[in-house]
């Protein structure tokens, strides 16, 4: 097992249903994440797709159904005992002021330390420098993160998760506001850490060939269902597109992967010859 990390973790989720303020926003949704894989969640707005990523992480209670994480009811778990099993990433996370990209990755060894610790022990700087090179951010520790670009920035927020040692990484859109070239760095990153590491992911985007290029599998949500899962090839079709999103799209494999890209179709459809509204 690589050093700065835990033992491999499988999360799966069954009849899960989900709800605000009474209303479901989830129903009945099953799912599994299994370890050095990257399961890509993807859907419109308002579809659970983060919903359902904040229950993994037990941000949300379910109303129905259950979650399993290493054979053992979620629920069952002690907040610290599940901090140092999964990690999770806001959409927005608050950078603080005038704290150094050290710092901030530092800050996710407080589950391993006790209540009576007096600074970082010889594990938590282990943690920290691995999660510092597997980010590769080490030339950039001691930046304050108001000094870094967005996608160094987000490195850093993922490098925190890191320091965690935990196996269960849960990205809510990591990629958002970061223009393309840092996007694709950031899915790299994630890529490399589930295979590499073997680091279980879940990771919510917009984004439809991103993630299918990027991930194991995809769970495809609208109206609070999964209505396709797969590989990419499985998830991402043309029908799976249209019933989802409401829109015709030509999907074809890359000529160099065979990952599935989908390409939208733009144009309005042409309107009927005039000759042909005068014989009807």
């Amino acid at each position: 097992m690589t050093p700065g990390t835990s033992r491999p973790v499988e999360i799966s989720a069954h009849g899960l249903t989900l709800g605000h303020g009474g209303e479901p926003v989830v129903s009945g949704i099953s799912v599994t994440l299994r370890p050095g894989r990257v399961t890509a969640l993807v859907g419109p707005n308002g579809s659970g797709k983060s919903t359902l990523l904040r229950a993994l992480a037990r941000l949300h209670a379910p109303d129905a159904g259950r979650i399993v994480l290493d054979g053992r009811d979620l629920a069952s778990y002690r907040p610290r005992e599940l901090a140092r099993r999964l990690s999770f990433l806001t959409q927005s996370p608050i950078v603080p002021a005038g704290v150094t990209v050290e710092e901030l990755v530092a800050y996710g060894r407080h589950p391993h330390q006790g209540l009576l610790a007096r600074g970082a022990g010889d594990e938590d700087r282990a943690a920290v420098g691995w999660a510092l090179d597997a980010t590769g951010l080490r030339p950039l520790a001691g930046r304050t993160l108001d000094r870094l670009s967005g996608g160094e920035r987000q490195r850093a927020w993922i490098a925190m998760a890191l320091a965690q040692r935990t196996g269960l990484l849960l990205l809510d859109e990591p990629t958002t506001y970061l223009d393309i070239r840092y996007q694709i760095e950031v899915l790299r990153l994630v890529r490399r850490l589930a295979d590499t590491h073997g680091i279980t992911v879940a990771v919510v985007l917009h984004d439809l060939n991103q993630a299918a290029a990027f991930s194991d599998a995809m769970a495809v949500l609208a109206g609070g269902r999964i209505v396709a899962a797969g590989t990419p090839a499985e998830a991402l079709t043309e029908d799976t597109v249209r019933t989802a999103f409401g829109i015709d799209t030509t999907v074809t494999p890359d000529p160099r992967t065979g990952a599935p890209t989908c390409l939208p179709t733009w144009r309005e459809p042409a309107p009927a010859p005039r000759s042909a509204i005068r014989d009807r």
